[in-house]
């Protein structure tokens, strides 16, 4: 059964900025198309930018999605002519020729290029020129052109909904066609294309060839189907979002109308307390707010990419040409590996925010008794939606990642032994810091002693340090130093460590309370969450603030409670755990978000680190286990969950591959082997 054709929408041809047909539009890498003079003025009118985060590289923000668009030339090239580095779209501009034609509105080609209306006679399917009755005969008596196909104004009409598009052109050789598919190279090529690049190649077969391929495969109808997918999802989450804006603003309405039905009865000493409620309350609700609008937009904005990639491909399949679908393809996958990490992005971080108002029983005596109305909680969870959809194979080189020499998906977590870590202590220890020295000596940070405790290999103690105040976590430095962090002073304390002795040295004051700290390539890494927003700091051992990394490419905030941070060797890759949110979040060196690791069954998190080959251990705190998850955020398996209770700090010693973690409510470390 012959499928039948896909009825494009009028909409699809107009640009989404002038809101007219497109004029020599240009399709951005994101296959967004805008006529060129419009994108233009955008770009001109402030629309374009450096990305920061990607090493300066020129280009602007898609008007549409928001995608950065960049080619290597436009760093050579003035902002004016950017556009012109970006492909012309030959579909949208054919399609939109075509209808005109069906239209009426066309006019004869060569002589409005004369500035000359003239009346549409015939249209030449080689040229796609509509031709009026003079430039007819002269075409038709032209040498070039005695081969071109030319359609009577009644054949056209009769047949344009089924007027298929010529090949494409090829850009480097004039007068030939993209004829040619290379599946070896993945790249449309002319006659002349094969002779001078694809000699050598296996596999040049015709592109009528190599579309029907594609038809017969699954590849169309899966990507069809993943498209599918992700507009049902974003559907989801954007009623999801709105639901959740209207009960915040329910909420705030029933809280407030809780206040002013009591301040009726009461004087002028509640007005008062009425100006500070609300205040604090427009001003949640602002940040709320405004976290769901951007949360919204974005929804809609990945929502509108997919949609266009999803007309795109349907236009595509039904009224391009083969040679149009073969580049098409390609490149809807690679978009659709973009929708998939993007939606898995945003999804990971949408959090309900619930509000709570609990009356003050004593207000009928607020005037003397009550100095605050009441609290205001608010109150962060999972959103409830369903996971995002995977459903795309990468085929993109970043996906291609080597896998790490062992993934423990077999091996199991052995326990060695034990250290009973109370030594005449005044209060029940609380280790929040743990570390393996590079001799395999250990350290632990007693928060609740105040203490820094050093153990031999043997795991006897040698010695310990009192703190000024209650440490929180400890990381180890060159030269026989490690670094202590002390929240309440809101710095980090050096301390020398020699065989059976410790003493401090310097201190590195820090502008807010530092939790979790880690040493790597001469920086220490801190993760703080009294800041606003939550983040983490990169500092010099000299103390300098060098970085503060609390938001996403797209604005989002990326912690709630980040309480530990570790990295790789190289600092290529740095993790940190979010208690609040319960979820690891990966970053790049240079501020980039990797991926988020969140599972059901991990809880809060808290200590984390990492083996020799990549893997990255994560406790769960109130999950009483701990999670391995892949270089890639994966998920390998859960290591520990029997006779252990709320680990808290966790280390790794890669000579003998043991692991040590620390107990919330106990003073005894348990320390496992991998081997």
């Amino acid at each position: 059964m012959e499928t039948p054709r896909y009825a494009f929408k009028e909409d699809f041809l107009n640009c989404s900025l002038c809101s007219k047909h497109y004029k020599n539009p240009r399709m951005l890498p994101c296959l967004h198309s805008f006529c060129e003079s419009c994108l233009v003025d955008y770009i001109t009118k402030g629309g374009f930018a450096t990305d920061s985060s990607k090493s300066g590289v020129k280009g602007f923000p898609c008007p549409c999605c928001r995608k950065f668009a960049a080619t290597p030339s436009l760093a050579k090239t003035r902002p004016t002519k950017w556009a012109e580095e970006f492909s012309e779209n030959a579909l949208l501009l054919d399609l939109a020729s075509i209808y005109t034609l069906k239209s009426g509105t066309r006019k004869c080609d060569p002589c409005s290029r004369n500035n000359i209306s003239s009346h549409v006679h015939s249209y030449c399917k080689n040229c796609r020129d509509a031709l009026c009755e003079s430039c007819m005969k002269t075409h038709r008596g032209m040498k070039l052109c005695q081969d071109h196909v030319v359609l009577g104004k009644s054949e056209y009409m009769a047949n344009i909904d089924n007027l298929k598009l010529e090949e494409q052109t090829c850009s480097r050789h004039t007068n030939k066609t993209l004829e040619q598919y290379c599946n070896t190279h993945k790249k449309l090529c002319c006659p002349n294309c094969v002779a001078e690049e694809h000699r050598k190649c296996d596999d040049v077969i015709p592109v009528t060839e190599a579309a029907k391929k594609c038809r017969s495969s699954k590849e169309i109808s899966n990507l069809r189907s993943a498209l599918s997918k992700y507009i049902v999802h974003l559907n989801l989450v954007l009623k999801n979002r709105n639901t959740q804006k209207k009960d915040l603003e329910a909420k705030k309405t029933k809280a407030l109308s809780d206040f002013r039905t009591l301040k009726s009865q009461i004087t002028d000493h509640l007005d008062r307390l009425e100006k500070e409620l609300e205040g604090k309350m427009n001003q949640t609700n602002e940040k709320e707010g405004k976290r769901l609008r951007e949360e919204i937009d974005r929804s809609q904005e990945i929502t509108s990419a997919v949609d266009n990639c999803g007309d795109l491909l349907e236009v595509t399949d039904h009224h391009g040409s083969d040679s149009q679908l073969l580049s098409i393809l390609d490149k809807i996958g690679v978009e659709c590996e973009y929708y998939e990490e993007h939606i898995g992005i945003l999804c990971s971080r949408l959090r309900n925010v619930d509000y709570s108002l609990t009356l003050d029983k004593t207000l009928e005596q607020f005037q003397t008794k009550v100095n605050t109305f009441g609290r205001l909680e608010v109150r962060s969870s999972p959103s409830g939606l369903p996971p995002s959809p995977k459903v795309v194979q990468s085929s993109s080189p970043k996906s291609k990642i080597v896998q790490p020499k062992f993934t423990l998906s077999v091996k199991e977590a052995m326990e060695l032994d034990e250290i009973d870590g109370r030594h005449d202590d005044p209060n029940d220890c609380w280790f929040t810091g743990a570390e393996f020295l590079p001799d395999s000596r250990i350290l632990l940070a007693d928060r609740t002693n105040k203490k820094l405790k050093l153990y031999s290999s043997v795991l006897q103690l040698i010695t310990y340090l009192t703190l000024s105040s209650k440490p929180w976590d400890v990381t180890t430095l060159p030269n026989n130093e490690v670094a202590v962090s002390l929240p309440s002073e809101k710095t980090i304390q050096i301390v020398h460590v020699m065989s059976v002795s410790m003493s401090t040295s310097r201190v590195i004051a820090t502008d807010d309370q530092c939790y979790g700290i880690h040493y790597v390539d001469g920086k220490i890494l801190a993760v703080s969450y009294d800041g606003d927003p939550p983040h983490l700091k990169i500092l010099s051992t000299d103390g300098e603030e060098l970085a503060i990394i609390a938001t996403d490419d797209d604005g989002f905030i990326l912690f709630s409670k980040p309480i530990y941070v570790t990295a790789t060797s190289d600092g290529s890759q740095i993790y940190v755990s979010d208690e609040r949110l319960g979820c690891l979040v990966c970053l790049k060196n240079n501020g980039d978000h990797n991926f988020t690791y969140s599972a059901m069954d991990l809880g809060h998190a808290a200590g984390v680190t990492l083996d020799r080959e990549g893997n990255i251990y994560v406790c769960g705190n109130t999950s009483n286990s701990v999670h391995v998850v892949s270089p890639q955020g994966d998920r390998v398996k859960v290591l520990v969950t029997d006779g252990i209770s709320y680990p808290r700090a966790i280390t790794f010693e890669p000579k003998e591959k043991k692991l040590l973690i620390t107990q919330g409510d106990k003073d005894v470390v348990k320390i496992y082997s991998l081997a």
